[in-house]
């Protein structure tokens, strides 16, 4: 019987636990999908928002370790993307199970996070104009005050922790990446070839169609890949 393997999700700024939903109908009944969830937002809501990624990802980590005694594969798209980073390194650290693998999307390497724009100090309205560019948020949202009242401190403050972290390199894992991009977004080849600092195996770079929310039209080519790896691990 074919063991069953476990996809984290880690949401990107702004997201929640729901934020993957829409991929899990494409995994199959081998895969079990977990999305972790950081304080301020979703089942978490009452409490008190974080705006550093070490703290981020230090929550993170003990929502993690309940799920990794059996296969598991990370997948993170944008902030997300640099949270399973730094999972994936203090894992190694504390000679934890890795993961078969690690889906990284919509994010360049983290060597050049110096390079980030700095969208957490804009206006509202500013703010607001940049994510109707990127593509993730549905313009009823947009065009609802109430609710981006309450949406916008929370993705501002996912931004100043996304784009004020230092990075420092932290030696190399065994665990293989797959970089997805989207086609439109501003990362360049170089950029995403940059996460081959970060892993002593292969690294697979993809690009498809679209802006940085291009994930939200390609769940089932993403979850194809996760499928591939997860019920094959001794090829990831």
């Amino acid at each position: 019987m074919l063991q069953k393997t476990k996809l984290i999700c880690i949401p990107y700024a702004g997201g929640n636990s729901y934020s993957f939903r829409d991929l899990q109908p494409f995994l199959g009944r081998h895969i079990d999908m977990v999305t972790l969830e950081l304080p301020g937002r979703g089942k978490r809501l009452a409490e008190p928002l974080l705006s550093d990624m070490h703290a981020m990802a230090a929550d993170l980590y003990q929502q993690l370790l309940p799920h990794i005694r059996s296969p598991y594969v990370l997948y993170g798209h944008s902030m997300g993307a640099m949270l399973g980073n730094l999972l994936v390194h203090r894992l190694k650290g504390e000679w934890k199970q890795l993961p078969l693998h690690f889906f990284a999307t919509g994010c360049a390497a983290p060597v050049f996070n110096d390079q980030r724009r700095q969208l957490h100090l804009l206006s509202d309205e500013q703010l607001m104009s940049e994510l109707k560019t990127m593509g993730g948020m549905p313009d009823a949202l947009l065009a609802d005050p109430e609710l981006m009242e309450f949406f916008l401190p929370v993705i501002r403050e996912d931004m100043k922790a996304l784009e004020t972290y230092r990075y420092q390199s932290q030696g190399k894992y065994s665990t293989g990446i797959t970089v997805i991009t989207g086609a439109t977004e501003e990362i360049s080849a170089s950029q995403t070839a940059g996460w081959a600092l970060e892993t002593e195996r292969d690294v697979r770079t993809l690009r498809y169609p679209g802006n940085h929310f291009f994930i939200l039209h390609q769940f089932q080519n993403i979850a194809m890949l996760i499928r591939d790896v997860a019920l094959t691990p001794q090829q990831s």
